[in-house]
């Protein structure tokens, strides 16, 4: 097995009566051309008292994964307001160790479920 990147092997061959040969060098080149695995699921957040909301990749990701690990996540919305009450498309890249790229999307529904507050005045 071989790692990602250039290996050097350096063959030293002897025959069977004991003569050697020259040293001959073989150059192994691994790359990783392979898109990570991007695993999105669906999430619900409530704005705050002051109309806003935010989500983290952790509410979007659903085991993304990569056989050489992932460099990172990221969204392309984190934050709402009251302007996006409803179903919103949220995309979730994911990168692996050798920036290969993959993405996906889910949908993450804004609820006010905040009630409103009434104030009235004497008159």
């Amino acid at each position: 097995l071989y790692p990602v990147g250039t290996t050097t092997i350096r063959w030293n061959v002897t025959d069977v009566n004991g003569n050697p040969a020259s040293e001959i060098i073989q150059t192994v080149v691994v790359t990783d051309e392979e898109l990570p695995n991007a695993i999105c699921k669906a999430a619900t957040v409530s704005l705050d008292a002051s109309g806003n909301a935010s989500i983290t990749t952790a509410d979007i990701d659903n085991g993304s994964n990569d056989a050489c690990s992932i460099k990172s996540l990221d969204l392309d919305k984190y934050n709402f307001n009251c302007a996006d009450v409803g179903d919103q498309t949220v995309t979730l890249t994911v990168t692996d160790n050798n920036n290969n790229e993959n993405t996906c999307q889910a949908t993450v529904t804004v609820q006010d479920v905040t009630p409103p507050v009434a104030i009235c005045q004497d008159i």
